[in-house]
């Protein structure tokens, strides 16, 4: 594939004679079209190329249709060809014929051979030409060394487990990208544009700077912006940590991914940070290289270096024994394929795991670096509590029921779409609640509502400013110190009572942070932008000690970078405020299905669903799989050079050595499968049982 030209949203590519095959025009653009990334494409068949028209990078869609068209080295089908004619041959090969028929017999098996996997043998020329040996360099040797000794079931055997170790590797890195582009890939959003008085529904990417947008009631600002008219209350906990609501008025910025929970406002667009966040999504899924692990990049280095050791055992055997077979047996034994699907096949079986529990793990070195982890960092609003209110007590007053004080309540509230005022809503639900005339409510952003004919009489539902104004004295109420949400709530002069609303601890967040502990993390601490008094009695309900309240982001952001110095630190959060914590710890967790955009594009590992738990599951299974890696390399060590010995020695042949190495090789794939599938099982078992 060729790229002709590109500009912005456009590009024309060229495709090989192999990327098209047999395919049809209309079937080649049907096949494009699949891709979530491009909505229109052309292909001519007289230049042979297609028109791509898309909405991302184009280093993306480039990525994207390689990946698309790449022919696979080899399937089944033709392995077991391959095999089977190579069988052939050399059971031919043993019957007195002539050097001409044998030729024809080598030349023919060859040729299917280089069909089966011919990248094999150009790269490995190439990197002999540039002195730079490598694994193919290692294979096409071996496999010209197996055809000058007559050994064609040999070579064919050595391409196979060649290829599988490469599509292996293939596959880990387009999975890894697939489950990340299908969670996080985002449908066109509209906003209201204010067009020459008119509002008008348009997409958000048609928005430039300066333009004028409306928001209303229960609606997400999509734009960085300033308060042109109207007033509202903003929930900002995405980027505060606290829930509750900040009041906007003319001339108050506004930030992308916070609510209008009460009201409506007017603003001028300052920056259009979606568009700067779909390109990073976007970037991210280009690292698929960057988010391999480092384990495996060791491997692949260290399986590098073992080449030159095959290389010099065969010179040293060949040098001692003047004998070409016993030094194809100490070729055939590499430790190259071992090696590496000892890492990429235990890292993809984790991956997949978890991706049918609805978890996205960017790649290897994510596993690797949560299981060096020492200290668990959690975000308060959303990750430790679900960022979802709910009553935790009502204080009514003398003389007061509760479903009296719940019922005036409700009736204030009925028209609202705040997230308290829904709270009381449901709280109220099976109670005989009077409706609310549209004229008899008053809201005063900030303070409450003001709402009238309730029974011939005005309630008041707000905070202590708004009993203040109105003179209502509440001093009477016995109530707690670190009672922070507090719903007043009085008829005419009279106080009815407080209700006191609070975030919800996540279910099984306890038992989560006791087995975080058990798999040996030493510190758990909590970053919250919330105040002190709420912060503490989180940390106390779950068990934390460590308790940092008050904090913008970029104080999250120091602290991760402090903690980091001493040890490897996994964060968690879900709100744009901890997106760049999310970034700068070892591993980065989104959790939950309202995470922001922000803080999934930034994590290292997305929790889709709202299950804690799976934390400390996602920290025990990763030092399970760095555990069962390790075993692995040393049981390749072990085995192959073994082998080695025995062929310099003479004790093995080729074929011999080659069913130890492409034994061992099967071994700890199958290993690895089984010992990581068997501990998935054994995984959920234990949290049913715990957590039922």
């Amino acid at each position: 594939m060729k790229l002709c030209h590109q500009l912005p949203g456009r590009i024309r590519v060229r495709l090989s004679e192999a990327e098209i095959g047999s395919r049809s025009a209309g079937q080649l653009e049907s096949l494009v079209r699949t891709l979530p990334s491009i909505y229109s494409a052309t292909f001519t068949p007289k230049t042979k190329t297609l028109l791509i028209y898309h909405k991302t990078t184009d280093r993306m869609v480039l990525t994207e249709l390689q990946s698309l068209f790449k022919v696979r080295k080899s399937t089944g089908v033709q392995a077991l060809s391959n095999l089977t004619a190579a069988l052939v041959y050399e059971r031919a090969l043993r019957f007195k014929l002539s050097p001409a028929n044998q030729g024809i017999f080598l030349i023919g098996s060859f040729l299917e051979l280089w069909r089966l996997n011919p990248d094999v043998f150009k790269a490995g020329t190439r990197q002999l030409l540039k002195r730079r040996p490598t694994a193919d360099s290692l294979t096409m040797i071996s496999v010209l060394a197996a055809y000058a000794t007559r050994q064609p079931l040999t070579a064919t055997t050595i391409i196979i487990m060649s290829g599988i170790a490469d599509y292996i590797g293939q596959l880990t890195d387009e999975k890894s990208r697939q489950f990340l582009q299908q969670s996080l890939q985002q449908k066109d959003l509209l906003v209201h544009q204010v067009n020459e008085g008119k509002i008008e529904s348009v997409p958000l990417k048609k928005i430039k700077v300066g333009d004028t947008l409306h928001v209303y009631t229960g609606e997400k600002i999509l734009v960085d912006g300033i308060v042109t008219s109207g007033s509202a209350e903003v929930d900002e906990a995405g980027i505060t940590g606290e829930f509750q609501t900040a009041k906007k008025m003319q001339g108050d910025p506004v930030y992308a991914s916070t609510v209008v929970a009460r009201g409506q406002l007017e603003l001028t667009a300052t920056k259009l940070g979606s568009e700067t966040e779909e390109a990073a999504i976007y970037q991210l899924l280009q690292e698929a290289e960057d988010n391999k692990s480092e384990l495996q990049k060791v491997a692949d280095r260290l399986a590098q270096k073992m080449v030159l050791l095959s290389f010099g055992a065969a010179l040293l055997t060949y040098g001692l024994k003047r004998n070409l077979v016993q030094a194809i047996g100490v070729l055939v034994v590499d430790f190259v394929c071992g090696i590496k699907l000892s890492s990429e096949v235990a890292i993809l079986t984790t991956m997949n795991r978890f991706t049918e529990r609805g978890v996205v793990i960017k790649g290897g070195r994510a596993i690797e670096n949560a299981a060096k982890v020492k200290e668990v960092v959690f975000d308060k609003t959303g990750t430790l509590t679900t960022g979802q209110p709910e009553i935790q007590t009502i204080y009514p007053a003398k003389g007061v029921t509760k479903q009296e004080l719940l019922t005036a309540a409700a009736y204030a509230e009925q028209h609202a779409n705040h997230p308290l005022s829904r709270v009381i809503l449901a709280a109220a639900e099976e109670l005989a609640v009077p409706k609310l005339a549209l004229t008899d409510e008053e809201n005063r952003i900030g303070y409450g509502i003001v709402a009238q004919n309730y029974h011939g009489q005005t309630v008041y539902v707000g905070s202590d400013k708004l009993m203040a104004q109105q003179e209502i004295d509440f001093s009477q109420l016995d109530l707690p110190a670190q009672a922070e949400n507090r719903i007043y709530v009085a008829l005419a002069e009279k106080p009815l009572g407080v209700i006191v609303i609070d975030d919800a601890i996540r279910d099984q967040m306890v038992p989560t942070i006791t087995e975080l502990k058990r798999s040996g993390i030493t510190e758990l601490t909590m970053l919250t932008g919330d105040k002190t008094t709420v912060a503490n009695d989180v940390a106390q309900t779950v068990g934390l000690t460590n308790v940092y309240s008050r904090l913008l982001p970029q104080d999250k952001v120091k602290y991760v970078k402090k903690a980091r110095q001493k040890h490897p630190v996994m964060m968690i959060g879900d709100g744009l405020n901890d997106s760049a914590a999310l970034k700068w710890s070892d591993v980065g967790v989104a959790i939950g299905h309202e995470a922001s955009d922000a803080a999934k594009s930034a994590g290292d590992i997305l929790i889709q669903a709202d299950q804690p738990e799976i934390i400390s599951e996602i920290v025990a299974a990763a030092q399970k799989t760095m555990k069962v890696i390790e075993q692995n390399y040393r049981i390749v060590f072990l085995l192959n050079s073994t082998a080695i010995a025995l062929s310099v020695a003479g004790k093995i042949n080729p074929i011999v050595g080659s069913v130890i190495h492409n034994s061992t090789t099967i071994g700890v794939i199958l290993r690895s499968l089984l010992t990581l599938s068997g501990e998935r099982r054994k995984s959920d078992g234990r949290t049913n049982r715990r957590f039922a």
